[in-house]
């Protein structure tokens, strides 16, 4: 693994962006603690267990979200466990059927991720359920009994879930969007502070998309439009555009103003940023329902002194097109702040009409930007996805091979509570070797202290009632953090599992052994199939993700261009198109990421890599400066060169796409600086022009639309041409390194 022990404890303990889930841990005490506490009362403590135990099961298939999806869900999971169990109980005492029914099972738990998370958490718990009761064999009776204390178990759930706790459909999306809102806010405080990477956008990227999706499942479960959905897709919108809009002015001011002569014009941003960026996490708590002010007066203000700059500069040009060029980037810098400004007004007033519920005045929505799936039918789906090259079918092979070894093996070796092992081998399996590593470590880290802790407390502890109320809490912090962090979930989860199994059997520090010992042997074979059975390596996937990648690099460049050739309109395509390019490079990225968590990973291929998405990330920069210009573009007498310039860009980066994806060199770089030095005379000739009728006070000419039109272009494109210069060198150096 390419992680030195430094960082490897960090890498475990890590914990994902957001909050622990309280909500949803107080829910599964409620699950699991109103059953265990009637069970007491009429003497049946272990069904009362049961039933909190597939309660919580059944909770745990509630991925939130419109009433009709979560009550779908639910009742699946419900119907699922019942067979699950009356089956395994069934055939718990055929171990020659059990171990073939616990392949088909398992094929079919890693098959219903292919349905969402929804479908991915309903064959989690039907999965988990199998293989558990089929360490528990019994006759038809027991079968019964305990499918029907599982309908029961359902119907509790259901009832907690959808009729007594609290309904608010619309959190998920409102969390979502704040989210978005509040990505957006943290780059531009990274780019402040001089520690903005590419991760940063990618964590928009993700924001932006949660998003459209939550939206999209909304929609889903409604029956008519609802007028709320209007401001949703608003906001998604215009968290797109003002991410457009922040990426323009900072490669504006990166690009163009960073020598010392500008200090007062980088001050002025930095402080127009940070004004920006209080005034998203103002929008962000808004939408989330939290009290929140939303004041543009100091942007403004800075606006303004911004142009009181660009006016001084206009005024010192005195005949030097060297300061003329410079005053187009600081014009276009301006007239971004103030687009920026214009938008956040928008995005706010759009905030505020979801608080107060009130209609907004009519806004253009761009339906481009709504992200809504096709939906298929689950056979044809599940008929894709019946290939070996389908990673989720790899995957749901993968899962019912190690859980019908793992069950060979206890039965074989006649393991005290065997069912750990394949218990542990479901929760660890994921579909990449990255997940799986971690949640190895996760999970065995988190058994052991676990094991320790609910043994020291077996140990000093006597009081049925205290421990019950441990119980409860373990279940509580467990839920809470599962989402938040695997390996501190697991702690509580293992201290549950040995607190209810000393309910109607004491354990001693040989049986917590054994829990530690099962888990070790479920995490080794996790790893290992994940290793040997239909592996799927990173390293086998990034090639085709960076060529995507530069392939629709290849598409947004082409569609901007389009425009200030004269053979396109400018239209929401645009932004849809940039969306597409800033999704490709994020799973380029973290592809890239993945790889770096494999075995046997080169060294050699970390830097080519790495600098080949930086500069396809900052040639996005660039091309979105330009896209951003469209909006004072005229279309005046197009620009001699510059459709052989856009055909060899265009075929730089499919040749660049081609060779990453075949893992062969690329071809020799076209002389791109021939091309820019037949384009600048002409500029050159139009601003010396502009400067000659400045200097008699002409006004609005065509020379001067011209010049609106172009300098920004004459700007961009030689840093299109040394962004796409590193790419190449780049390119060469990873094929020499495969």
């Amino acid at each position: 693994m390419q992680l030195n022990q430094s960082n490897f404890l960090k890498f475990l303990i890590q914990s994902e962006p957001g909050k622990p889930a309280i909500s949803n841990g107080l829910r599964a005490a409620f699950a699991l603690g109103v059953p265990m506490l009637i069970g007491q009362l009429i003497n049946q403590r272990e069904s009362g267990l049961l039933v909190g135990l597939m309660a919580h099961f059944v909770n745990l298939a509630n991925v939130g979200g419109p009433y009709q999806i979560k009550a779908k869900a639910m009742t699946q999971a419900t119907l699922g466990i019942t067979v699950s169990v009356f089956v395994g109980t069934l055939v718990a005492q055929v171990p020659v059927l059990a171990v073939v029914l616990t392949l088909l099972w398992g094929i079919a738990s890693g098959f219903a991720s292919l349905y969402g998370n929804a479908g991915a958490n309903v064959g989690l718990v039907v999965g988990i359920s199998f293989i558990t009761t089929i360490a528990q064999p019994g006759n038809l009776e027991v079968a019964l009994v305990r499918s029907l204390l599982c309908l029961t178990a359902g119907g509790w759930a259901m009832l907690l879930s959808l009729v007594m706790w609290p309904f608010r459909p619309y959190d998920p999306i409102r969390l979502a969007l704040a989210d978005c809102f509040s990505a957006i806010a943290n780059y531009i405080q990274a780019f402040v502070g001089k520690v903005a990477t590419t991760e940063n956008i990618l964590e928009i990227r993700k924001a932006l998309e949660t998003a459209r999706t939550a939206l999209g499942t909304l929609r889903i479960g409604q029956s008519s439009r609802s007028w709320i959905n209007e401001p949703f897709l608003l906001l998604i919108q215009d968290g797109d555009r003002l991410l457009g809009l922040i990426v323009a002015l900072t490669e504006l001011l990166e690009t163009h103003f960073q020598q010392q002569q500008y200090y007062t014009v980088q001050q002025l941003v930095d402080d127009a940023l940070e004004q920006i960026s209080v005034i998203l996490q103002a929008i962000a708590k808004v939408i989330s329902r939290k009290p929140a002010s939303i004041d543009l007066g100091n942007l403004k203000r800075i606006y303004e002194a911004l142009k009181e700059q660009e006016s001084l500069q206009r005024k010192a040009i005195a005949g030097s097109e060297t300061d003329y060029t410079t005053l187009v980037a600081f014009t276009n810098l301006v007239l971004t702040l103030k687009k920026l400004i214009e938008q956040l007004q928008y995005t706010a007033q759009t905030a505020k009409s979801l608080a107060d519920r009130s209609k907004m005045s009519q806004r253009d929505i761009d339906r481009l930007l709504l992200f809504e799936e096709e939906q298929r039918s689950p056979l044809s789906l599940l008929k894709e996805n019946l290939t070996l090259d389908s990673a989720i079918f790899r995957h749901a092979l993968r899962i019912g091979a190690s859980l019908t070894l793992g069950v060979i093996l206890y039965s074989v070796t006649n393991l005290p509570m065997g069912y750990w092992v394949t218990l542990t081998i479901i929760l660890v399996l994921k579909p990449n070797l990255g997940a799986t590593f971690k949640r190895f470590f996760q999970r065995v880290g988190g058994t052991i202290l676990g094991a320790v802790l609910a043994a020291i407390l077996l140990a000093t502890i006597t009081s049925k009632p205290v421990l019950d109320i441990i119980i409860l809490l373990t279940v509580f912090f467990g839920v809470s953090l599962i989402g938040f962090n695997y390996g501190y979930s697991v702690i509580f989860f293992s201290i549950f599992v040995l607190l209810i199994i000393d309910i109607g059997h004491p354990i001693s520090w040989q049986l917590a052994g054994f829990r530690v010992l099962n888990t070790l042997i479920g995490a080794g074979l996790a790893f290992a199939s994940h290793y040997f059975l239909w592996p799927n390596w990173e390293r086998d996937r990034l090639p085709s993700q960076l060529a995507t990648a530069l392939r629709e690099c290849h598409k947004y460049f082409r569609d901007v261009m389009a425009v200030y050739q004269g053979t396109k309109e400018r239209d929401s395509s645009i932004i849809s198109q940039r969306r597409q390019t800033g999704l490709a490079i994020g799973n380029a990225q973290a592809s890239f990421q993945g790889l770096l968590r494999e075995p046997k990973m080169h060294q050699e291929l970390v830097e080519p890599v790495m600098t080949l998405l930086l500069y396809m990330g900052r040639f996005n920069n660039a091309v979105t400066v330009l896209a951003v210009h469209l909006e004072h573009f005229r279309g005046t007498v197009p620009l001699p060169e510059l459709e052989t310039f856009v055909c060899q860009i265009s075929l730089l980066l499919e040749q660049l796409a081609d060779s990453v994806q075949q893992e062969i060199p690329p071809p020799p770089l076209p002389d791109l600086e021939e091309t820019l030095l037949k384009i600048q005379p002409y500029l050159q000739a139009l601003r010396t022009a502009r400067i000659e009728e400045l200097a008699v006070n002409q006004g609005h000419t065509p020379i001067r639309q011209a010049v609106i039109d172009y300098s920004i272009l004459d700007l961009e494109i030689e840093q299109i041409v040394r962004r796409l210069t590193a790419m190449h060198s780049a390119m060469v150096r990873l094929t020499l390194a495969n």
